[in-house]
C-alpha cells in the first residue's frame, strides 16, 4: 500500500484530565449512550487530523467495508491508520459502520478563518452540506439511530493556527456560537451521544517551534482558551438537551504526555524523536516504517511526520485511549 501518494494530497491542517464529562444537572433524564459496546455508527467532522478522504458520492460503510471509501486506511496525515480507523476497526466492541466526513485543512466557519483553499469543506459545510442533507434524512445510505450512534467532532488546529497571530479577541466566542449552533442541528438530526476532542498541543509542533517563542506562548494561550470553550459547550449542551451524553477527550493531555515521555504508552514507546522531523518523510512514505538513512531511523519512530501532523502510533494512542474514557 502506498501511503505517499494518499499524504501527497493533504495540506497541513492546521489542564485537563483525560476525560471531562458534562456536568450532572441533577434532574432525571433519558440516555441514549448505552455504551462502547453497543455503538454500531460513527459520524465524524473535522480536519486533516480525522480525514480519510471520504466522498458521500462513492461507496458508502457497510458489512466487511466500515469505512465506506477509500480503501483502509484511506488518504490519511498519519502515514498510516489514524485515529477514527483504529477506533473503528482496531478498538470497536462491535462491528461499528464510519461516516468520516473530515475533510483536511478544515476550520469551524470558512466564513470566519479561512482554509489553506476555497475548496476546503469547513466543519459548517460537512453537517449542513453533507451530513443533514444525506444522512439525516428518511432515507439515508446508513442506517442508524440515536441509540447506536456517536457524533464526534476534532476541530481547532486550523482555526487557531490560521488566526492566532492576529489577536483577535473577539474571534474564538464567535467560532464557538458557530460551533453550538452547529451542534443544535446535530442534535435536532437525532444526535445524542457527542465525542469532542480538544485541540493537542501543536504550539509545541515543528510548524510554531520554529516560528519562535513570542508564536509559540501566543498559541499555547489560545489553544487553552479553546480547550476551556469546548469544556463550557459540552455543559451547556448536557444542561439543554437533558436526553443527551457528552465527552470530551483531552487530546492535549495525552499529547503532552507523549511528547515528554514517549513510553508513557506502549504504542509510542518506539518513538525516538517527538520534537523534530525528516524532511525525506514528511510527505509520506512507500509503508509506514520505511527507513531513508538520511534520516537517522525509520519514520515511525519520528513523532512528527512533518511540520504538523504526528505518525500513526499517536493516532493509535488516541484512540485507545477514547475507549477507556466511552467504554
Amino acid at each position: 500500500m502506498v501511503w505517499k501518494s494518499a499524504l501527497a494530497i493533504l495540506i497541513a491542517a492546521s489542564g485537563l484530565s483525560n476525560v471531562v464529562h458534562a456536568l450532572p444537572n441533577n434532574q432525571p433524564k433519558k440516555t441514549h449512550y448505552l455504551g462502547w459496546a453497543q455503538i454500531k455508527h460513527i459520524f465524524a467532522f473535522g480536519d486533516s487530523y480525522t480525514t480519510t478522504g471520504f466522498n458521500v458520492s462513492l461507496s458508502q460503510p457497510g458489512p466487511g467495508n466500515p469505512l465506506g471509501n477509500p480503501t483502509y486506511p484511506g488518504h490519511t496525515s498519519s502515514n498510516g491508520p489514524n485515529w477514527i480507523d483504529y477506533l473503528t476497526t482496531t478498538y470497536n466492541k462491535s462491528f461499528i459502520e464510519t461516516v468520516n466526513l473530515a475533510y483536511g485543512g478544515a476550520t469551524v466557519d470558512s466564513t470566519l478563518v479561512a482554509p489553506y483553499s476555497p475548496t476546503v469543506l469547513s466543519v459548517k459545510e460537512q453537517v449542513e452540506s453533507e451530513y443533514l442533507p444525506i444522512y439525516a434524512s428518511h432515507f439515508s445510505p446508513v442506517p442508524w439511530s440515536s441509540d447506536d450512534t456517536l457524533f464526534a467532532i476534532f476541530i481547532g488546529i486550523n482555526d487557531i493556527g490560521n488566526s492566532y497571530a492576529s489577536q483577535n479577541a473577539t474571534l474564538l466566542p464567535t467560532i464557538f456560537s458557530e460551533l453550538s449552533g452547529l451542534v443544535d442541528k446535530l442534535y435536532a438530526s437525532g444526535a445524542h451521544n457527542f465525542l469532542f476532542l480538544n485541540v493537542p498541543p501543536v504550539d509545541r509542533s515543528p510548524l510554531t517551534q520554529a516560528a519562535g517563542p513570542t508564536a509559540q506562548s501566543i498559541e499555547a494561550a489560545d489553544i487553552a482558551d479553546w480547550n476551556n470553550r469546548l469544556v463550557s459547550l459540552s455543559n451547556s449542551l448536557t444542561w439543554k438537551y437533558k436526553d443527551t451524553t457528552s465527552f470530551i477527550f483531552d487530546t492535549n493531555k495525552v499529547f503532552s504526555r507523549v511528547i515528554d515521555h514517549p513510553c508513557a504508552y506502549p504504542q509510542t514507546c518506539p518513538y525516538q524523536n517527538t520534537t523534530t522531523y525528516c524532511t525525506a518523510y514528511e510527505n509520506g512514505t512507500s509503508t509506514p516504517t520505511s527507513f531513508d538513512p538520511a534520516c537517522g531511523v525509520s519514520v515511525d519512530k519520528y513523532l512528527w511526520l512533518n511540520s504538523l501532523h504526528p505518525t500513526f502510533r499517536m493516532h493509535e494512542v488516541v484512540a485507545e485511549q477514547i475507549v477507556k474514557l466511552i467504554e
